[in-house]
């Protein structure tokens, strides 16, 4: 307890005395909110504010520290350590005053830690060898008059401004009697003695409960305390955390209710401070004092291991392993732990790293940061190399190698990262086998295959010299006795190594052969029988040992299982090309003591060498690579033998699909992708379409030239055998169910703009699986007569079902689930996506088209645009349905396919007169439907209206926007007298209803009656004309009678000259429109009044060009205009002639009929 002269009442009273005593209550106020933000913005992990305190404990030399939450409110941390003394307190109540600064031997030096106790409390109570002082928000300190007002009350209703004092600085002091009796209580039950305690009200006791508990969680982060052994926690439920030191092995072990929660090897480093170092950390401002002029550095390091289990009889079951830490379990320690976790390491690392004040950032441009960094890289391998000489641990040890941070611009990484290469090349820190020597990284070899320990028959000599040669381009200082047995973390460290590659090529030298006796070949062989003839693979040799050349042959060398046989009675002994077990290895296989050895090595498949053995044993495993140039012929003859003797069938051909036959064009391709040249009579002859696109065509050189002398080498025979053999002689479809990558599918013939997709917008498709093409689909894009050949035959031959495809799309970043498991979508065929994109399919026009711009072969639309638009020139049968829908011909012309047919009409000179009839029938069908038409296509029109060309009155394509259509008052259209250029309409689409609908939307202008007038010149009664027309009209209705008019029309025609038309000549004619002439002309009808105007003279040449044509169309008799012409020109006599040279009967002047003329009116 406190004696008066240790107390600190009178040095409490004097601090409060001096922090309230302010000449300006601004100047409180201002101090009051930087410590308000100080103290909240400090520590805002309620884990971090909890270290803080307990570091103070530490820093006090305690040995037992408690937590406890009394009341559920008050958090209690207390401990043994050293009382507060006056300068403790006055480092307590000032900022950046702490008394800690100098003292190396403490882990706190800004003075600020305690300050974050006022970030998660108002009310801080501390008891210090039985007194107490406490730091309340809420107390109220004496008002000074000198700041100008009478009391607080007024100067905050003058300044509108709520006065606040820095109370974190105020410590008050504090009678036993105003503290909680449970606490005092706890106090005096507490087993350890309390020295000091932090006695803390909670804003919020439940967040700083869960902190605890999980700090309870982690009791290893108390590793580094230097004083503290033991932590008791006492919420709502009492657990210790003790921490056992053992000073003579280096390491500590954690306790957590007195079991074991973790156990560490401590590895304590004193470091010298470089001079440049040194001088550094006294020019840096930012340098707390402790450091300043430091010349020895500590450092510590921490690996987690597990104990030898030993059993009841005292044997050791399982050895001292060290544990490396994951990632999320690194953290830098400086005393107590950091946040920081960018610096992943395999083991702990403590020091006075320089922070910032919450200890949740490194400051990376700090020379002494760097410096620690440095030492950190090579002093982790200089203890690596100590451990692998403790008998406890051993090789474990190398599961603490660090692996570079390689972070990007931190100059703490570069430090490690450098440092960690030169001790990668400098440190000797790997033993060896002998248990002699510890070698460097660059003077080992790992031995992967444990070769290396069968001296008996393996030259551990050769081995070297062979790894030496084969790394002789790099810098290698191999030890003399350099092989080390596998280790991950040297395998990860970049170890050189010796695999089974390395091995099979070393056998296959000449340098180990001349070394390698039959004597050790027997040894060998019986090794790998011990280790491999209970499976074909075992764990601890991890190949196959088909792929080992481990028997020696008659000459000596090393050879596989598959290229060697046993000798026969008559092979081996001779020269020949093929490999025999050599014949005293033989003989030593013989002994009935190596019979096993012997049946083993005949079931990996060493046998006699005949015919079919070489088929079963070097053929069939080889089929990819066996064929060259030079056995093509005799190995397709042998195995052509066979089959025509059915030694071997379908099922051994099958195996071969790979085996390379020889194409049309010299080259070697696998037999499944042949197809047969048409020399073979194959069903589908397709070489003679394809044969300058692709060289898959089987050569025709196999089949002998006396075949026909010998029916069992027939062209079928041959062929059957190669069918067998996987060659086609037909279209099919191709199915890649395996994963294909873009470039691979490419290769495929896929196109690159089916594969080449977005998957859920920002996704790229990289590879697919489960996609179908059919053989040679791609050539036939615009080759119209193989497109024809294809097509009748795919449709005839194939099923539309089977086009369906169950795709998988591979997408997305490597190591996700989208790249290797794939996806399963609903995605286009590509056969459908292919005839939709691809103009491949054959048309009437002799062009191939999208499948989408070819119609359905329907007779009635082919009537009036056959030549004109693409129809299938392939049949598909009405009952095959399927690929009906599947090819979805257009079933009828659109709209715009009429208007392009206008332009084609347009262009065809050659068939004009068949083009009317075809003009006609579009027109009524438009006219027909265009009601129906929807908004879209009419816009189209009207938005080509100005572009599209249509015929004329006069046979003559104009603009349609150029036309013009007669509609007169009644209901009734006619022509405009070739006055204006007239659209040319037949009668039944001239009186069609929908005709104004049309006009407007083709932008056709449409005249009525009122908006043309005749402007003529000296107009008087053609009487002369009148009577020429009464002259010649016998002679016109008896010419008449000989062709196919009705008799209605031609006893009408007396009626309509002299009574219905009234006929005016003028000295010239003008038409005007709308106050505008158009032009003038030689002929006009006005049909309002039933005039016929013609210019003088009458029977001008001028006149007679279009007086014909008028007059034909008032009388009905169109088609008979040169016979009239004829009889408007000639003379009676000449009229007669003509008529009797041609046997028509002459009519008399009695045929002639004259009738009255109508009134005027």
């Amino acid at each position: 307890m406190a004696t008066q002269e240790t107390s600190l009442k009178r040095y409490i009273e004097e601090l409060s005395t001096t922090n309230t005593d302010y000449k300006f209550p601004q100047q409180a106020i201002n101090q009051a909110e930087s410590l308000k933000s100080l103290s909240s913005d400090l520590y805002t992990d309620n884990i971090r504010f909890i270290y803080e305190l307990i570091q103070n404990a530490d820093d006090a030399a305690a040995k037992h520290a408690t937590l406890a939450i009394l009341n559920k409110k008050y958090l209690i941390i207390a401990h043994d350590g050293k009382p507060f003394d006056e300068k403790d307190l006055r480092g307590l109540c000032g900022i950046n005053n702490g008394t800690k600064k100098k003292d190396l031997d403490k882990t706190g030096y800004k003075g600020l830690g305690f300050k974050a106790v006022f970030g998660k409390s108002n009310n801080v109570i501390i008891y210090s060898n039985g007194e107490y002082f406490r730091f309340n928000s809420s107390y109220r300190i004496k008002w000074n008059e000198q700041w100008g007002t009478e009391n607080q009350e007024i100067w905050e209703k003058e300044n509108d401004r709520q006065f606040i004092y820095p109370w974190q600085i105020n410590p008050i002091w504090t009678n036993e009697d105003e503290i909680p009796t449970f606490i005092i209580d706890f106090f005096r039950s507490s087993k350890i003695p309390v020295h000091v305690a932090n006695i803390i009200l909670l804003n919020n006791a439940a967040e700083i409960c869960q902190a605890i508990e999980q700090l309870k969680q982690q009791p290893h982060m108390f590793l580094f305390l230097r004083h503290i052994s033991q932590m008791a926690f006492r919420t709502e439920t009492s657990d210790i955390v003790s921490i056992e030191c053992d000073a003579n092995h280096g390491s500590k072990k954690i306790y957590y209710n007195q079991k074991i929660h973790s156990q560490w090897i401590i590895k304590r480093l004193e470091l010298g401070v470089p001079k440049l170092i040194r001088q550094n950390l006294i020019a840096d401002c930012k340098v707390p004092d402790k450091l300043r002029g430091i010349k020895k550095a500590e450092m510590l390091f921490a690996a987690k291991y597990k104990d030898s289990i030993i059993d009841e009889n005292g044997k050791i079951t399982h050895t001292s392993t060290i544990d490396r830490l994951q990632d999320k379990e690194s953290h830098l320690f400086s005393y107590l732990p950091t946040k920081i976790v960018d610096y992943t390491f395999p083991i702990l690392i403590n020091a006075n790293f320089l922070t910032n004040a919450n200890r949740e950032q490194i400051h990376t441009d700090s020379s002494w940061n760097q410096w620690l960094f440095q030492k950190i890289g090579s002093e982790i391998f200089k203890w690596i190399k100590e451990l692998v000489r403790n008998d406890q641990f051993r090789f474990e040890a190398y599961r603490l190698i660090p692996i570079k941070l390689n972070l990007t611009n931190n100059c703490l990484s570069e430090q490690f990262d450098k440092s960690f290469d030169k001790a990668v090349k400098d440190c000797d820190f790997i033993l060896d086998r002998e248990d002699k020597n510890q070698l460097r990284v660059d003077e080992v070899i790992m031995d992967l295959t444990s070769l290396s320990r069968q001296s008996s028959f393996i030259s551990t000599n050769s081995m070297r010299q062979y790894v030496i040669n084969h790394y002789k381009k790099s810098t290698f200082q191999c030890a003399e006795q350099p092989f080390i047995d596998f280790d991950s973390n040297l395998y990860r460290l970049g170890v050189r190594q010796f695999n089974w590659q390395n091995c099979i090529e070393m056998f296959k030298t000449d340098e180990f052969l001349r070394t390698h006796s039959i004597e050790q070949n027997k040894l060998m062989i019986g090794y790998f029988y011990s280790k491999l003839s209970k499976g074909e693979v075992a764990d601890d040799i991890g190949i196959k040992i088909e792929q080992i050349p481990f028997l020696m042959d008659q000459n000596n060398r090393l050879q596989t299982i598959k290229n060697i046989y046993f000798p026969g009675e008559t092979f081996g002994d001779g020269e020949t090309s093929y490999s025999f077990v050599n014949i005293k290895i033989f003989k030593w296989l013989n002994e009935d003591k190596h019979q096993d050895i012997k049946q083993w090595l005949q079931t990996l498949g060493v046998i006699e060498r005949t015919d079919l053995t070489y088929l079963y044993k070097t053929i069939i495993p080889n089929a990819s690579t066996y064929i060259t140039s030079e056995n093509a012929m005799k190995t397709i003859k042998m195995l052509f033998v066979l089959f025509q003797n059915n030694l071997i069938i379908e099922k051994e051909l099958h195996q071969l699909r790979q085996l390379k036959l020889l194409t049309t064009q010299g080259n070697f391709i696998p037999a499944e992708r042949c197809f047969f040249s048409d020399e073979f009579k194959p069903r589908l002859t397709l070489e003679e379409y394809l044969k300058t696109k692709e060289d898959v065509f089987l050569s025709f050189n196999y089949v002998t030239k006396d075949i026909l002398s010998n029916k069992n080498e027939s062209v079928p025979e041959w062929r059957r055998f190669f069918s067998m053999l996987g060659v086609r002689d037909e279209l099919h479809i191709v199915e890649f169910p395996q994963k294909l990558t873009i470039d691979e599918a490419a290769q495929h013939g896929f196109c690159l703009k089916y594969l080449l997709k977005k998957f859920e917008v920002y996704h790229t498709i990289e590879a697919y699986s489960g996609i179908k093409t059919i053989t040679f689909l791609n050539y036939t894009k615009d080759d119209y007569e193989f497109s024809k050949y294809f097509w009748s035959y795919v449709i005839k031959n194939i099923k539309v079902n089977d086009f369906e495809q169950n795709t998988k799309i591979y997408w997305g970043h490597s190591y996700m689930s989208g790249a290797i498991n794939g996806t399963q979508i609903k995605y286009p065929n590509y056969i459908e996506w292919f005839i939709k994109n691809n103009t491949c399919i054959p048309t009437t026009l002799n062009t191939c088209e999208l499948s989408s711009n070819v119609f359905v072969d329907d007779q009635e639309i082919k009537e009036f645009c056959n030549q004109y638009m693409p129809f299938p020139s392939i049949s598909i049968s009405p009952d095959n349905s399927d690929w009906s829908r599947f090819l979805n011909f257009k079933p009828k012309p659109l709209l715009i396919d009429y208007l392009n047919l206008f332009e084609k009409f347009r262009q065809d000179e050659n068939n004009s007169k068949d083009c009317l009839n075809r003009i006609q029938m579009i027109y009524s069908y438009i006219l027909k439907h265009i009601a129906l038409y929807t908004e879209s296509e009419a816009k189209t029109i009207n938005s080509q209206a100005r572009k599209i060309y249509l015929l004329g009155e006069n046979n003559q394509w104009k603009l349609a926007k150029d036309l013009y259509v007669y509609v007169e008052s009644k209901g009734e259209h006619s022509n405009l007298n070739d006055a204006v250029p007239c659209l040319k309409l037949n009668l039944k689409n001239k009186t069609h209803p929908n005709l104004k609908k049309f006009l407007d939307l083709f932008q056709i202008n449409s005249i009525k009656l009122n908006d043309l007038h005749l402007q003529d010149e000296k107009s008087t009664p053609a009487e002369q004309f009148r009577e020429k027309l009464i002259e010649i009209s016998p002679y016109l209705k008896q010419w008449l009678k000989l062709f196919d008019y009705s008799s209605d029309d031609i006893s009408s025609i007396d009626k309509i000259l002299q009574q219905d038309i009234h006929f005016k000549e003028s000295d010239y004619l003008k038409l005007f429109y709308k106050e505008k002439f158009i032009q003038e002309t030689n002929v006009y009808h006005n049909i309002n009044n039933q005039h016929l105007y013609v210019t003088r003279p009458w029977h001008g040449e001028t006149t007679l060009i279009d007086l014909p044509n008028r007059l034909c169309q008032l009388l009905n008799i169109q088609g008979f205009e040169d016979k009239l012409r004829f009889l408007l020109k000639a003379q009676k006599d000449e009229i007669i002639k003509h008529f009797k040279k041609f046997s028509i009967e002459v009519p008399t002047h009695k045929d002639i009929v004259r009738l009255q003329m109508p009134s005027k009116s």
